[in-house]
């Protein structure tokens, strides 16, 4: 006998790939120029922290990127947001470019001779923005201008998440009513049913006997005399109603976590989704899929209350065990500014419940907006936190000086450069 055991090779997910530096499955964001800043794209069970500019333009862009990188690859999407109205999100998704298209915007790119006349040096004209592999690349390239084909909307499959739900069997009102009820209908069907063995009892001592009728032989007729208390022929009494589902009860015992019940809500249906065998770690089926789950806005002044704080570290950090759990990635976007004036030292406890924290610094309504030396740029790009998850080292990038530009297409992000 041989020790020689054939290796079996798992089929990779659709719209992942392993990276070559830290042998991570990943996936693309959707914008290529942040995948190169992330080592390839995020890890399978991380969690991405956008933080909104201060007019909250640029977050949203790269929160559609990450949507429509998730219909293209036939990923399931999950979409919730308070602030946003997710169907809408979803319709205005952008539109894939093609192969010929991207070599075509590539060619345009290539930075032209300057008006003084000077060019780059030749060794540095091949360079690119920002440190890439060029090799093993995933993700595609959108175009910001036109929306997405209502076709390849129509069969995506998404999962929306607005908050947007009547009283149902999740609120502990209604499960104690429910209870309650329940315990009514119990009493009293027991009470009729011995009404009703009392009624036959009865009858059976003043008549002796009774004739039962088989009804799956009508020829044949049975008589039998009865000398017990509880005859052959009573009807048992009916069972009484079942008693609210296991999931409800699980759903509403997660909302008991929170003083704020949306979040509950939102943890709940987002753990139903996460359940499917499809995302389960470990298994090598053909229905292996990766689930996308995007939130926006979040913690925005629609979720503020008394226990805001307490409810949203809660929050981040099931999530995040929820995430890990299986194949599943998630995007984030979250007003820091707006929490920072709630509670400064909410920042730095929610920066260490992510994996990555990006803040975005808008140029807009300040005074760089019409600097000379950041003319060509929309704003700044402050890497806050990168995290290594099953690796030893953690992926940086050339430079931490990173400016993104919003374009009529396009959404990049380079290396800051200032005019000489």
């Amino acid at each position: 006998m041989t020790s020689f055991r054939k290796r079996t090779v798992q089929k990779p997910i659709r719209g992942t790939r392993t990276s070559p530096h830290t042998a991570q499955v990943i996936t693309s964001s959707g914008n290529p120029s942040l995948d190169v800043i992330l080592g390839g794209g995020l890890p399978i069970g991380s969690i991405c922290l956008i933080e909104e500019d201060r007019f909250m333009t640029h977050a949203k862009v790269l929160a559609k990127y990450f949507l429509a990188e998730g219909v293209l690859s036939k990923h399931e999407i999950f979409l919730g947001s308070l602030d946003d109205l997710p169907r809408e999100m979803l319709r205005r998704l952008p539109q894939p470019l093609s192969e010929e298209e991207v070599e075509l915007e590539q060619q345009a790119s290539e930075q032209p001779a300057d008006k003084n006349g000077l060019r780059i040096a030749f060794r540095y004209s091949d360079l690119p923005l920002v440190n890439s592999e060029q090799a093993t690349k995933i993700g595609h390239h959108f175009n910001l201008m036109e929306l997405m084909d209502y076709m390849m909307l129509c069969e995506a499959q998404t999962n929306v998440w607005d908050d947007n739900y009547k009283a149902d069997i999740n609120d502990q009102r209604v499960i104690n009513e429910y209870i309650k009820e329940w315990a009514e209908d119990d009493i009293s069907n027991s009470s009729n049913s011995l009404e009703r063995e009392a009624d036959i009892n009865s009858t059976v001592e003043a008549d002796g006997d009774i004739s039962v009728t088989n009804n799956n032989n009508n020829s044949s007729t049975a008589t039998t005399s009865t000398t017990s208390t509880s005859p052959a022929g009573a009807q048992p009494a009916p069972p009484p109603p079942p008693p609210p589902a296991a999931a409800s009860v699980a759903a509403a015992m997660e909302t008991q976590y929170f003083y704020n019940q949306r979040y509950g809500r939102l943890l709940n249906d987002l753990q139903q989704l996460l359940r499917y065998e499809s995302f389960a770690p470990g298994i090598n089926t053909q229905q292996k899929s990766l689930c996308r789950v995007c939130l926006t806005s979040l913690g925005s002044p629609l979720w503020y209350d008394d226990h805001f704080a307490e409810d949203l570290l809660k929050f981040l950090t099931i999530l995040r065990a929820s995430i890990r759990s299986c194949t599943a990635v998630c995007f984030i976007t979250m007003p820091m500014h707006l929490i920072a004036k709630y509670d400064a030292s909410l920042v730095a406890k929610i920066r260490q419940l992510v994996d990555y924290a990006i803040e975005l610094e808008s140029f807009a309504g300040s005074e760089r907006e019409t600097h000379a030396a950041f003319k060509e740029y929309s704003g700044l790009l402050h890497l806050r936190k990168m995290s290594a998850i099953n690796t030893l080292a953690v992926h940086m990038p050339e430079t931490t000086d990173l400016a993104f530009k919003l374009r009529r297409k396009k959404f990049v992000i380079e290396k800051l450069h200032l005019p000489p």
